[in-house]
């Protein structure tokens, strides 16, 4: 166990990608400053809907555009104005995270698409949590996608659609009359029940974490559920351990290193590191990853909130609630999907067969 822990897929080690991630936050910055946040948050909408437009003729990329701008523009409202409620917050953040992860039942491409308006939805509740983001944000990612389009549309005459040959990919999973997946056999399907536990347990980590903190980020339980929560019961409980004790660890440098410097720029270095180790690590070792995520964090918070640590017991306390959410849901559709399975074979004195677990999110 200790070894898989440490291993490191140094075949999906990410240097350049970190670079670049490093490079997109200073942009990001400087554009703020300039700016405002409104118009870097259109811009990432405008780029998150180009990346999600898929391939195919011109006509079915517009239509895939249009149906993400239009989830994206409604659930950040929806989360631009609900972020002061738990209870509401809790409901746009579960509803968001349930009709997204379904997209995985139609296509790897709707899939990503959808993990990418989830994480929308969550850096929009954050933000707003913490009254940061202006009314602009109710919009931009509306404005953002129908300037996406709209760009894609001029490319598209100037070289006449020779950008979009492939055909869209073919639904993964959950196909209905027609070979084509529908609404009702996936909300039926092994992946539709893992979403909608998954969603459930999405409301009690959100209330539960604006119950601990109103001042930090109150969806760190929730970010923990959704990221360890998978389909398998053996690869939750695997990557619950990566992600606990990376934490913890993480938690711990992280205190000691503010404790001992005690200045902006170490810290900043240290904020720097994280999110470049972070980003390198996060596919070749998950518990690596959160190590790096944990120290960036923690030092971004104590630059942002006047040198105050942004209570490391929390980020603990919320990220085992996390955990445990994420187990025992995991336990409670390995106990409802065998179960259904049984009915399902039983009148055929087989062992049946229903569209196997594939709601591998990105982050599996």
């Amino acid at each position: 166990m200790f070894r898989q822990l440490v291993a490191i897929d140094r075949s999906k080690l990410r240097w350049g990608l970190a670079a670049l991630a490093l490079v997109a936050i200073v942009v990001c910055v400087a554009l703020e400053a300039l700016t405002g946040v409104g118009f870097v948050q259109t811009s990432i909408a405008a780029v998150l809907v180009v990346l999600t437009g898929g391939k195919g003729t011109l006509g079915s990329r517009f239509a895939y555009m249009a149906i993400v701008t239009v989830f994206g523009g409604v659930l950040g409202f929806l989360a631009y104005v609900t972020a002061e409620n738990a209870w509401a917050a809790a409901l746009v953040l579960a509803v968001a995270a349930y009709l997204t992860g379904l997209a995985y039942g139609i296509s790897r491409a709707a899939g990503s698409a959808g993990y990418l308006l989830l994480c929308w939805v969550l850096v929009v509740l954050i933000g707003q949590s913490r009254d940061e983001y202006p009314g602009a944000t109710s919009v931009a990612f509306l404005i953002g996608g129908a300037i996406a389009m709209a760009l894609v549309g001029i490319v598209a005459l100037v070289t006449r659609g020779r950008a979009f040959p492939a055909p869209l990919e073919e639904p993964v999973a959950n196909a209905g009359a027609g070979g084509k997946a529908t609404f009702g056999s996936l909300v039926t399907s092994d992946l539709g029940i893992w979403n909608l536990v998954r969603a459930v347990l999405i409301v009690f980590a959100v209330v539960i974490g604006y119950s601990l903190t109103t001042d930090l980020d109150p969806y760190w339980a929730a970010i923990v559920l959704l990221i360890v929560f998978l389909p398998d019961l053996g690869k939750t409980m695997f990557k619950a351990i990566q992600r606990g004790v990376g934490t913890i660890v993480g938690v711990l440098t992280a205190t000691g290193l503010i404790a001992a410097f005690d200045a902006d720029p170490p810290m900043i270095v240290v904020m720097i590191i994280g999110a470049f180790g972070a980003v390198a690590f996060y596919s070749a070792n998950y518990m690596i990853y959160a190590f790096f995520l944990t120290n960036a964090v923690l030092s971004y918070y104590w630059l942002a909130v006047d040198h105050e640590m942004s209570g490391p017991g929390i980020r603990i306390v919320d990220t085992l609630i996390g955990i445990a959410l994420a187990i025992g849901g995991v336990a409670i559709v390995t106990l409802i999907t065998k179960r259904r399975h049984a009915q399902i074979a039983a009148p055929h004195g087989g062992t049946g067969s229903t569209s196997s677990q594939q709601a591998t999110s990105a982050d599996d």
